[in-house]
């Protein structure tokens, strides 16, 4: 079921986002992906192709386009922004939060990297700076959202926070083995499905679900 235009904009208004005119008779159909984010996940989900439409729609950055629609466009690209659930000791994550990685190898999608900013020459940094997540229903769900101001550090003041996938350094091997401890919302139980819509801080916006 796709999101109406009232339910994005309450909740675009909710995250403090500046919502712009998006439905009118000269919307293009790019622009149309762009706004329609499903609620529910569909029964023929592709998150592949939704996220390549809803990129060049103008969720992912104008320079990262031409390597989501290449011919590694799945594996290295879009397949590794998509998040699964990572398996670690269940005392390393907090009550109400799961923890999550992005780019699962079972599926053949490369692993997403995580870096410092460099401020000697003006690069921002590459980790996902925030998650919201809500359980995939028609009706409206509340959303918690997780913010990551920086990486590997977490600021007290962040509602996101970090674990390592196999224990040791976070920043090794390219911060790979970053794990996202993520906040649920409320009444969350085994065998919900979720919406995880996630902003990487290079590569822009990606939206999949996944069933605890």
């Amino acid at each position: 079921m796709i999101q109406t235009r009232r339910e994005f904009i309450f909740q675009m208004i909710g995250s403090g986002i500046l919502v712009f005119p998006m439905l009118s008779a000269c919307t293009s159909s790019l622009e149309n992906d762009y706004n329609r984010i499903p609620l529910e996940k569909p029964d023929k989900w592709d998150p592949i192709a939704y996220n390549r439409i809803r990129g060049n729609a103008g969720a992912i950055p104008p320079a990262y386009l031409p390597d989501i629609n290449g011919p590694d466009g799945v594996t290295k690209h879009l397949g590794k922004h998509l998040p699964y659930i990572a398996m670690i000791d269940p005392s390393l994550v907090p009550d109400r939060y799961i923890p999550l990685m992005w780019g699962d190898p079972a599926k053949g999608h490369t692993r997403h990297p995580n870096a410092l900013p460099d401020t000697s020459n003006n690069y921002q940094g590459h980790w996902y700076n925030w998650i919201r997540i809500r359980k995939a229903v028609s009706r409206w769900s509340e959303t918690a959202e997780s913010a990551y101001s920086n990486w590997p550090v977490v600021n007290p003041s962040d509602r996101g926070l970090y674990s390592v996938y196999g224990e040791g350094d976070i920043m090794a091997d390219k911060g790979i083995n970053t794990v996202y401890l993520a906040a649920c919302p409320p009444n969350v139980r085994q065998g919900d499905t979720l919406r995880i819509w996630a902003h990487c801080l290079t590569h822009g916006e990606y939206i999949d679900f996944i069933t605890l």
